[in-house]
């Protein structure tokens, strides 16, 4: 029964049990893990607020063979970002970011570029005035991982570069085309869109200007993005509800 020690960032917790925790966690040299964090719910002592959902920590567990579930041993937190909830909409955008990331990566695989990913988004998202830039570059970034995002600068069909003009796709073909090659049943997509996702596509999150981001700026591109995400994965967000609610 090896004892690992890894950062890791917790997405969610749960009970198990009459005094454990069950946690959802990304471990950044195991993968995304569950594991039973044992007397959590009963005494602070051991774990503190460190298992906290957003929190950056060090953890320490062990995995036992054929397994599903390993055993938290310690964990030391490096920087809380449940802190960062000081409003509705700035919680249920971090909420977002913590079911993207538990839903989107697959189990007991390392994924270094989605872990940094998530910790500048969090870090950006925590000292920002506004969550909606750094929300969008999360979930453009998460659904470009995947290898689900279309081409947004040229026509699929025929190869025309697009310019100053909308794309038209639909989040089951993986593709975006020009107006001439449109058909029905195609979504929108906005020049002004287009242009603020390949400047995320181009730069880093801290290097972007925030001023401007607004819920109405984000809107288009955001319910482009959740809708590939919610067809690949066959599932509702819970947390795309909640924000349309705010709206």
């Amino acid at each position: 029964m090896p004892l690992f020690e890894s950062e890791a960032v917790i997405l969610r917790g749960g009970s198990f049990g009459e005094a454990d925790k069950l946690v959802n966690f990304f471990s950044r040299t195991q993968g995304r893990l569950r594991g039973v964090a044992p007397n959590a719910r009963r005494s602070r002592r051991r774990f503190g607020a460190s298992l906290e959902p957003l929190s950056h920590v060090r953890l320490w567990f062990f995995e036992r063979e054929h397994q599903p579930l390993v055993r938290l041993s310690e964990c030391e937190l490096i920087e809380a970002y449940y802190d960062a909830r000081g409003d509705y909409e700035r919680s249920v955008a971090l909420n977002q970011i913590g079911e993207l990331a538990d839903l989107l990566l697959p189990e007991r695989e390392p994924a270094e570029r989605v872990f940094r990913l998530l910790l500048t988004t969090l870090g950006v998202t925590k000292s920002s005035d506004s969550v909606w830039l750094p929300l969008t570059y999360f979930q453009l970034w998460m659904v470009r991982l995947a290898g689900w995002l279309p081409a947004l600068d040229t026509c699929s069909s025929c190869r025309r570069p697009l310019s100053d003009e909308p794309a038209y796709a639909s989040p089951a073909t993986g593709r975006s085309v020009c107006r001439a090659c449109r058909h029905p049943g195609l979504r929108r997509l906005s020049a002004a869109s287009r242009k603020d996702a390949l400047a995320m596509l181009a730069s880093p999150l801290n290097r972007l200007d925030a001023s401007g981001w607004s819920r109405r700026r984000a809107a288009e591109l955001q319910a482009y993005l959740l809708d590939i995400v919610e067809y690949h994965a066959e599932r509702k967000l819970i947390t795309r509800e909640l924000l349309h609610e705010k709206a």
